[in-house]
């Protein structure tokens, strides 16, 4: 889930934020700014779903990309594309921005690439970064690659890299708990979910966060769904903006699904 933004911005700055996975939307360039800033967060990844074996692992979260630079290089009109969390194509999880053309083509100014759904029991990786290009050395830029989600089994650390993080993994246990998202910032950890029948076996769902500090958590991974004979497929939790769902925890019957990578964001100042 989303909180309202809130952001401290340049006296006078303008501000837009594009959500919506899956969405193309222009952004056209406010009169007489000088400068202009863009974040790019692309797609978590889904988190992996589990059978009578093996849990599932978490996805990765999304890439991080941003650009500052002068008014005066950037095209009066851009397409935003927001990338759609849960793709099992790295493609589908891309957030950019787009120069486009008079004659229907486009360039890709910026990019920020999806996490990866884990496909089982192994965790997706994060979204790789981006490379510079023409637009990038225009002015002051930076790629960060995300986070991989975890392994079936295992907690998520706390990155040192990126905002954001990946999901966790599912119990590969039928009688053990899921596995948590560390905390970071003094927020805290996203907790597994508990062993037994019920929702209380899901993996818990990550948030997002602008205020007072940016910071994305992904989705925790559920407990085994076996106790008493249980028949509750135990689904990982969803991630919050740009971060990986967590895994689905081990079953004795019913095959269950890994939580939903969190959707992409592209944020723009302009002063």
């Amino acid at each position: 889930m989303s909180y309202p933004i809130n952001y401290p911005t340049p006296q006078g700055a303008n501000f837009q934020a594009f959500y919506g996975g899956g969405s193309t939307r222009d952004w056209v360039k406010p009169q007489g700014v000088s400068m202009v800033r863009m974040l790019l967060i692309g797609a978590g990844g889904s988190g992996g779903g589990s059978d009578t074996t093996a849990g599932g692992g978490g996805g990765g979260s999304g890439a991080v990309t941003q650009w500052i630079g002068p008014a005066m290089f950037v095209p009066n009109v851009l397409q935003i594309q927001i990338g759609r969390g849960n793709g099992a194509s790295t493609t589908v999880g891309v957030s950019l921005v787009i120069y486009q053309q008079k004659d229907g083509t486009g360039y890709t100014l910026l990019r920020a690439n999806g996490g990866t759904s884990s496909g089982g029991p192994a965790g997706g990786g994060g979204g790789t970064a981006f490379a510079n290009n023409y637009f990038g050395a225009a002015g002051i830029f930076k790629s960060v690659a995300g986070q991989a989600g975890a392994a079936a089994g295992n907690n998520l650390s706390t990155s040192s890299t990126t905002f954001l993080s990946g999901g966790a993994g599912g119990a590969n246990s039928t009688t053990g708990n899921g596995w948590e998202v560390a905390g970071k910032y003094g927020y805290p950890a996203i907790i597994g979910g508990i062993t037994g029948s019920g929702s209380a076996s899901f993996g818990a769902p990550g948030y997002f966060l602008t205020q007072p500090i940016m910071v994305g958590f992904g989705g925790s991974g559920a407990g085994g769904g076996a106790t008493g004979g249980s028949t509750v497929a135990p689904t990982g939790g969803n991630g919050g903006i740009g971060c990986g769902g967590g895994g689905a925890g081990i079953t004795n019957a019913l095959g269950a699904n890994g939580g939903r990578g969190g959707d992409g964001a592209v944020f723009i100042w302009s002063w």
